[in-house]
């Protein structure tokens, strides 16, 4: 049978190429309505006024996310697309425009003065602001920011010095990646093969293909290491130099004011993931022994315990994870049914983007998921994954566009919290050499989410430190393997070529210090799964208050309020290495007896 491949229909965001235009056009002149809504600014203005203008402001903020989001889309499917650049640049010039018309409205509603207004104090902007109740907190959280905004002009310079500067640079490094291509030797025969391609090969239960397909990414990485270094480069000096101008402490808080996370609980997650990574030594030594082997390689880390040759077809890994989600919650279920209806592209083809990732459009628009199926267990994980995101803007949104997305180390809840209920049902129904395999599959991802993503945001703050004072690629390389042996410590052996696995991670390209977010999320994910084991169906309603709250509200008081979680407490993130703990125990009683 033909296996199923999905496309998206991108109709569902604007129904043909004319309707792009004539809606940019539209855009551009609706806009000039802020000028009317910027006139009427007052202190003492009517609430119905400002409701106006802020419901006003929402709607061209859609209208905006279903242009910018068609484009993404239209490049995710091809990253050769001249359309899609064309679209790009278009929506650029039209993001530039509506922030020179909303900035003094937006500088007003912050608290500072704007010439020919008078300047909105605290008591009226409580007023106006409790008018829509809703958007309260993000008004307020407005206010806060006003101690890192800058003047008018200077903020306008540095829409348009993202967008036509750093934005291109890591552009480019996308557009670099995808265009590699690695060699390998494939049944006798010599292949080029792309980044999605190879990468599958570090789960192989042959060693020897394993290694060769390491060596071949590395080496082809290590070639462009150059490249890779001055686009790095630019990145964490514009990343640094904005953090100065807008008066942060340092680069990661920055980072951290965006997601309203405090300093502090950041500082406790990287410290608690720091000295609990022991357990994953344990782990890796377990794992070892399984293969019979004295110590691992990072080669080894993606081997398979028990090989498994089986392909999963896509229908099949379909049905998995929706009847999984059925049997947990059949909201959850029918949140996820509406997303294979011409919203994802589900399997690799040439100049498509690598990985997987769940592009929101609109509270009304269902969201679209971007996969690169191949078959493996890992692509039922990475499908369980990405409809969590789309599940989680579900579940968001009854929330306006400006407060539809939580937080970023939110952003990861729903989707790990819908790996693990997925992988809880493979386990129940798995013999014990499926036990051993999915075991082992799980520990690996529980340190490839945790472990490995702490000690990438460990690598930043050292590369961010001092990238500025001057040093050079090989230094950073020399960090980075430093790095590595830290964080695997006597357990596993660290081959030389790992010193440029730093180029290999686009996160810290495109969005830096974004990785915190993934053991946040995994840590929370545990956190919740274990209040919904305890608790059973009841412990849902709790889970689903933290999904529809979006960004309305401080992450820790949603937690604190709707979980019984305090972020700010180090015992916290250390109770969510219990399960990961339990999960390893249990390994190693299948494996040694």
């Amino acid at each position: 049978m033909k296996e199923e491949k999905l496309l998206w229909n991108l109709r569902d965001i604007i129904s043909n190429d004319s309707k792009f235009l004539e809606m940019a056009k539209n855009i551009e002149n609706e806009m000039q309505k802020l000028d009317f809504f910027f006139e009427k600014l007052s202190p003492s203005m009517d609430k119905s006024e400002f409701r106006k203008m802020i419901f006003f402001e929402e709607a061209l903020e859609e209208k905006m996310a279903m242009l910018g989001t068609y484009s993404f889309l239209i490049y995710a499917q091809n990253m050769k697309s001249q359309k899609a650049m064309k679209y790009k640049s278009i929506n650029e010039n039209l993001s530039i425009k509506i922030s020179d018309k909303s900035r003094p409205i937006g500088h007003w509603i912050k608290g500072f003065s704007v010439k020919g207004k008078e300047r909105l104090d605290d008591k009226n902007a409580e007023k106006l602001f409790s008018s829509v109740p809703k958007m309260k907190y993000a008004f307020m959280r407005d206010r806060e920011s006003a101690k890192h905004t800058l003047s008018q002009k200077e903020e306008s310079i540095i829409t348009r010095k993202d967008m036509n500067g750093i934005s291109v640079v890591t552009e480019l490094y996308g557009k670099i990646v995808n265009d590699l291509r690695f060699e390998m030797n494939v049944r006798g025969k010599t292949k080029r093969l792309t980044l999605d391609e190879i990468t599958s090969l570090f789960h192989n239960a042959d060693r020897e293909k394993r290694k060769e397909a390491y060596k071949s990414v590395f080496n082809v990485y290590g070639c462009n290491r150059e490249k890779f270094f001055t686009i790095y480069s630019a990145i964490v000096k514009d990343w640094l130099i904005e953090s100065q101008l807008r008066k942060y402490p340092s680069p990661i808080s920055m980072r951290n004011f965006v997601n309203d996370i405090d300093d502090n609980a950041v500082g406790a997650l990287i410290e608690s993931c720091t000295k609990n990574r022991k357990i994953f030594w344990d782990f890796f030594r377990l794992k070892a022994r399984a293969l019979g082997m004295k110590k691992l390689s990072r080669y080894d880390l993606h081997a398979p315990i028990k090989e498994k040759k089986k392909y999963i077809p896509f229908a099949e890994a379909r049905k998995t994870v929706l009847s999984t989600f059925s049997e947990f919650s059949p909201s959850f279920r029918k949140k996820a049914d509406i997303l294979f209806r011409g919203h994802i592209d589900s399997h690799p083809r040439k100049d498509k983007m690598a990985g997987g990732s769940c592009s929101s459009v609109t509270p009304k628009i269902t969201p679209y998921i971007l996969l690169n199926y191949t078959g493996k267990s890992t692509d039922v994980s990475t499908l369980a994954h990405e409809l969590g995101h789309a599940i989680h803007d579900a579940y968001a949104s009854k929330n306006p566009i400006s407060i539809y997305h939580a937080p970023l180390p939110l952003c990861e809840t729903a989707s790990t919290f819908c790996e693990m209920i997925a992988f809880e049902k493979l386990l129940e129904e798995a013999s014990k050499e499926e036990k051993i395999s999915l075991l082992s599959d799980k520990m690996k991802e529980f340190y490839a989410t945790i472990s490995r993503q702490n000690y990438f945001i460990k690598f930043e703050l050292k590369a961010h430190e001092n990238i500025p004072k001057g040093l050079t690629e090989d230094e950073l390389s020399e960090i980075y393997i430093k790095n590595l042996k830290e964080e695997f410590g006597p357990a596993v052996q660290v081959p030389e070529e790992f010193r440029y696995e730093w180029s290999f991670i686009p996160h810290i390209f495109h969005t830096p210090f974004y990785c915190y977010s993934y053991n946040f999320g995994e840590l929370l994910a545990l956190s919740l799964y274990s209040g919904y084991k305890e608790e059973g169906k009841n412990f849902i309603p709790k889970i689903e208050a933290v999904l529809e709250a979006g960004g309305s509200e401080n992450p820790r008081k949603l937690l604190l309020r709707s979980a019984g979680i305090d972020i700010d407490d180090s015992r916290f993130w250390d109770r969510g290495f219990d399960i990961v703990r339990n999960f390893n125990k249990e390994l190693s009683d299948l494996i040694l007896h």
